[in-house]
């Protein structure tokens, strides 16, 4: 019988030392699996931050282009209403005075009618 206890007493003692060892082995597969997993995540991470940042350069340059073309052309209305101010005034100075001064009046007697 104490032979039974001691064959028992080697047989746990070498099936705990073969769990040990296969823990051991897990635990190194699972680090490099998450050192993989993060190296993988990382570069997805990258590769979205920088698809992202070209995006906002792109959405940057259209704005830049459309305000620049919306400027150019607000640019040109105000030169030929400019012009077209300028030629009726040489055209008919006493009635654009006369214009002037009915607008004068009327932004008067509203700023008045308001206090």
């Amino acid at each position: 019988m104490a032979r039974a206890s001691q064959t028992s007493t080697a047989d746990l003692k070498r099936e705990f030392d073969s769990l040990k060892a296969d823990f051991s082995a897990l635990t190194k597969e699972l680090r490099a699996f998450a050192q993989s997993q993060e190296q993988t995540l990382s570069a997805r991470a990258s590769n979205t931050a920088h698809a992202a940042a070209e995006s906002m350069r792109d959405a940057a340059g259209s704005v830049r282009d459309s305000g620049a073309q919306h400027l150019e052309t607000i640019r040109q209305f105000a030169e030929t209403a400019g012009a077209g101010a300028e030629d009726l005034v040489r055209e008919r100075p006493a009635a654009t005075v006369a214009g002037a001064a009915a607008i004068g009046f009327l932004v008067g007697a509203l700023a008045a009618a308001r206090r």
